[in-house]
């Protein structure tokens, strides 16, 4: 924000920023009569869309004083895009034409004569950023920067820290009659202050004619100064032993003149025999293929291959590319997609200029990059390095996708190309004006421990920043990245629901994160690292503790079974022993998907052809998930026994005795040996446990005593004890569960901690809340925005709450789900509000209950509302599979959006709650932007009533329109107007 004064003395505050979609109005109020004599009818969200930049002149009041807009290239029917180069060698007096940048200045509208001068200002400076030339390092005889260099360099410290192969490790190879001998070239730059203009630095390289590079260190936490990003970043050694950052640059990084141009039908040949078979099938499929490559004094540095976007219309619908492109402005030819990229590493910082090119040169306006997932990696494209696409390009969110019944649909159901089934990848896009766009570079050591659903979550936000590049994002967990495996496959655990194969699929979480496998056994908080089995030290700035809760191994009581012992005469504390002998072979603690395809595996290779019994031990609704997974491998039901512990007071697995009844019916049709309030006494009558063949109980009656060929224990649930052991010797509070304020912060400012882990402080006087009575997923989205203001520069840090709001712990509104695959083939799915009580507490009084079919005959389908008619509480319990991302939408929706449910449900119009909402008109409500939709009607009744009169029913009807028009594609079953 700066003051300007206008011709006639008028002061007025004014900013200069990238021009948005908002922007169009004001700007189009701009175009006078003579403007549009000479440029016609402007198209400004047209203009705004391509061009490569666009910056906004407004006051305090957000009033657009002046715009102009740059593109590379003229626009009009003048000449092609990719020709008007040879198009001025043509008809000007320009005997060569040599451009590394291209931006010309095509629209400018200025309102006043004090925003013509504030604007020309603006765009000198702009024009200074985009000049070739150094700049003197005086300003009218003034410094304006400082910097010390040397020659002294520890290279083999550099060497054991950071990957340096890719510059030779920073050595020379000098040229001799006999074998060639290495020397160090290297120059240090030790202390730097930002200038206007970070070439004037460079030109220290080039003058030192003997020096091949010149590299800098920085401290992890040091934001990146403009220098910095005509630099490589280096990565990291796993033995690295210094902790900083190192930058470099090569000599070769500083001829900026970069040709780009399409290769030689030789210079493909070859390209084809040298890259990989899938290089080497280009265009086989019909699909048409350009290829580009970067040259610097002849000599190639880089190449691109692309491909025409063949998918556009399946990306749009899956994923949310209209967040950054207005997707009607861009012609279906317009989309590529990048098959191989190599760019040799001096030059990474021309890629978003070479990006660029591309596009002008083949006249497209958005590139793709997708990235499969491990399973399907031989889809993937040839990209080295990947970071360089990265840092251009922005992550797109996938889109949450409605379930179709296409039989019913038939003719009204979207295009094939939308509903295929596709493999998942993640996406990224280079768009014309996102190649203008700095990113924010941040080197903090982030490390979250715990791959749970609130640390993917909080992982997930970082990584769909799209101005933000994190370069050290560490997940440590006991088996690394979660899981390639489908839950539906492996079965044994229930769901939350929260990240499925396919979505940790289409999530650039492998991308932007460095995964470490193992367990945390220590906190080093003076030297901040996190200890993991094994060994290995994990450095951090900032440490996210999302460990969750795990089923720990039990602890046998070891009583005496010798002389008849109950329960009642037990110690209650003696459950609550750490069990610390040998684990049996044959016992299997399931607590992820990982463990559950072990015990899978080990199952069907040692245990299912024989007829010993399997001991399913736990009161969890696991223990009958696994129950059922047990019974679907082939196990007959007499071999299984399913021990249940006594229940905690007021807990139950299900939300309805009935289903509760259901299940134990099941069970006993299959012959599943059910025992009721047993405690674990001993191992192998207390002999060596390994591998384990027997196992005792004490009941409310008499000991229980089993042969045993495999035991999959599900009780114990707490904190891991290597988790508590860190917490605790590294003196941070805990009472039960880790300590925190409500700002998710611990006693050492730098250590943070998220979901079932942990509990808030007594001072707030709420102990009957904690993190694991909401949403995992969306507590770790909060995380994420309570820490981002740490790093984002464009967002001011949160203001100190009021003194009487310092004591009110967050409250959170998403679902908490629970589901799974029960005993009798039953699907079961509950959805319910977060409170106080159990995740399967009774419903208040007050609400009104909506319920279709019975539990017997498997078509149960159950809403409660609370008192303001909205869906608090959902409950399915089928034979038939759900469409559960269908059923979520509907958590939290009024009952007359829901097609007046309430009212045709009394008056007897709505017999099975399935078929209900299996009609054509509830697809719209599934929609991932009818949220939006809703918002806008809040408005429109904020500002004009409850619908009553003529005017306000208009503006609903036109927003209807408007939202069913827009998504059409997806809502093809809608008649909009026009259309018939």
């Amino acid at each position: 924000m700066r003051t300007i004064t206008s011709a006639s003395g008028q002061e007025e505050a004014v900013t200069v920023r990238r021009s948005e979609s908002a922007d169009a109005q004001g700007i189009d109020s701009l175009i006078s009569p003579s403007a549009l004599a000479v440029f016609g009818r402007v198209n400004v969200i047209h203009l705004l869309e391509k061009a490569n930049l666009a910056v906004t002149l407004a006051n305090d009041k957000e009033e657009i004083l002046a715009h102009a807009s740059f593109f590379d290239h003229p626009v009009g029917d003048l000449v092609e895009q990719n020709r008007w180069e040879p198009f001025l060698q043509k008809h000007f007096s320009s005997k060569k034409c040599t451009v590394c940048i291209k931006i010309n200045p095509v629209y400018v509208f200025i309102s006043d004569c004090a925003g013509e001068r504030c604007l020309q200002q603006n765009m000198l400076k702009l024009t200074l950023l985009l000049r070739t030339v150094c700049c003197s390092p005086q300003s009218d005889g003034v410094a304006v920067g400082f910097i010390s260099v040397t020659s002294e360099v520890d290279l083999k410290r550099l060497q054991d820290s950071f990957e340096l192969s890719e510059f030779d490790g920073l050595y020379k190879h000098i040229k001799h009659d006999e074998s060639a001998s290495q020397s160090e070239s290297t120059e240090e730059e030790n202390q730097t202050t930002q200038t206007s203009d970070s070439q004037q630095y460079l030109h220290l390289v080039s003058v030192s004619q003997d020096l091949d590079f010149c590299i800098i260190t920085v401290p992890m936490l040091s934001p990146e100064f403009v220098l910095l990003q005509s630099f490589l970043r280096v990565p990291h050694r796993d033995t690295r032993s210094l902790h900083c950052e190192l930058y470099v640059l090569s000599r070769t990084g500083l001829r900026w003149v970069v040709l780009l141009k399409k290769p030689t039908d030789d210079f493909t040949d070859s390209i084809s025999m040298s890259l990989s078979d899938q290089c080497c099938c280009l265009g086989c499929d019909g699909v048409p293929v350009q290829a580009f490559v970067a040259q610097v004094h002849s000599q190639v540095v880089g190449i691109l291959i692309m491909k025409d976007e063949q998918d556009i219309e399946y990306i749009r619908a899956h994923y949310n590319i209209e967040n950054f492109i207005y997707f009607s402005h861009h012609h279906y030819e317009e989309h590529a997609q990048i098959l191989h990229f190599v760019l040799k590493p001096s030059f990474q910082h021309f890629t978003k200029h070479l990006f660029k090119e591309v596009l002008r040169l083949a006249q497209k306006s958005c590139l793709y990059h997708r990235i499969y997932p491990s399973y399907h990696s031989q889809e993937n494209s040839c990209i080295h390095h990947l970071d360089f696409v990265l840092n251009c390009a922005v992550p797109v969110r996938p889109r949450r996708q409605i379930i179709y019944p296409l039989e019913e649909l038939g003719i009204n159901a979207p295009s094939t190309q939308i509903t295929e089934d596709q493999e998942p990848f993640a996406l990224s896009l280079i768009s014309r004006k996102l190649t203008m766009e700095p990113k924010v570079t941040i080197n903090a050591r982030i490390v979250v421990v715990g791959a749970s659903d609130t640390g993917l979550s909080f992982l997930e936000v970082l990584c769909f920043c799209p101005h933000l590049r994190f370069n050290n994002l560490t997940l440590i967990s006991t088996h690394g990245f979660p899981s390639d495996y489908n839950h539906e496959d492996i079965g044994f655990l229930s769901t939350s629901h929260a990240y499925s194969r396919r979505d940790l699929a289409q999530l650039p979480l492998r991308a932007c994160v460095s995964a470490v496998t193992g367990k945390m056994v220590g906190i080093n908080r003076k030297s901040k690292y996190v200890l993991v089995s094994g060994g290995k030290k994990v450095p951090y700035d900032h440490l996210i503790l999302c460990t969750g809760l795990q089923y720990q191994i039990p602890s046998p009581t070891g009583v005496d079974l010798s002389q008849p012992v109950t329960n009642s005469q037990l110690q209650a504390q003696s459950a609550h022993h750490t069990y610390s002998g040998p684990v049996p072979s044959n016992l299997f603690t399931l607590n992820d998907l990982c463990d559950c395809m072990a015990a899978r595996r080990w199952l069907c290779a040692n245990f299912v052809e024989l007829e010993d019994n399997a001991v399913v031990y736990g009161n969890s609704i696991d223990v009958f998930t696994t129950v059922e997974t047990l019974l679907s491998l082939g196990i007959q039901g007499y071999r299984i026994h399913l021990v249940l512990p006594p229940p905690k007071l007021g807990v139950s697995c299900f939300s309805d005795p009935v289903m509760e009844k259901a299940v134990a019916t099941a069970m006993e049709k299959a012959e599943v040996q059910v025992h009721n309030n047993c405690l674990l006494a001993r191992m192998n009558n207390g002999e060596h446990p390994d591998p384990l063949t027997s196992v005792s109980f004490t009941t409310d009656a008499e000991p229980l005593h089993l042969h045993c060929g495999v035991f999959i224990n599900l009780s114990n649930k707490g904190v891991d004890y290597n988790v508590f052991k860190s917490i605790n010797n590294s003196f941070l509070v805990f009472d039960s569960r880790l300590v925190i304020n409500a700002t998710f912060q611990t006693r050492d400012s730098a250590i943070y901690a998220a979901g079932p882990l942990t509990k808030f402080s007594r001072c707030y006087h709420a102990d009957e809340w904690s993190h694991a009575n909401f949403s995992s997923k969306e507590v770790g989205q909060d995380l994420a925005a309570t820490m981002l203001p740490l790093f984002d520069p464009t967002q001011e840090p949160a203001d100190e709450p009021p003194p009487e709001m310092d004591r009110l712990i967050p409250l959170y509104k998403q679902a908490k789900i629970q589901g799974g695959k029960l005993p009798g083939g039953y699907n079961y799915l509950h959805v319910t509000k977060p409170s106080t009580t159990s995740l399967t507490g009774a419903p208040a009084e007050h609400d009104r209950s909506v319920v279709t079919g019975r539990v017997e005959t498997g078509n149960y389908f159950c809403l409660h509302l609370d008192c303001y008619e909205l869906v608090e509480t959902l409950t399915c319990f089928s034979l038939k599979p759900l469409p559960v991302s269908n059923y979520l939408c509907l958590y939290g929706k009024h009952q007359q959006l829901l097609g007046q449910l309430l009212t045709r449900y009394q008056q007897g119009l709505i017999h099975d709650l399935y078929s209900f909402f299996r009609q054509s008109w509830c697809l719209a409500v599934y929609h991932d932007r009818f949220s939006d939709f809703e918002q806008e009607l809040q408005q429109i009744t904020s500002t004009t009533g409850r619908f009553k009169d003529a005017e306000s029913r208009a503006s609903l009807r036109s927003s209807a329109v408007k939202y069913l028009s827009y998504n059409r594609n997806l809502l093809p079953m809608f008649a909009y107007p026009g259309q018939l």
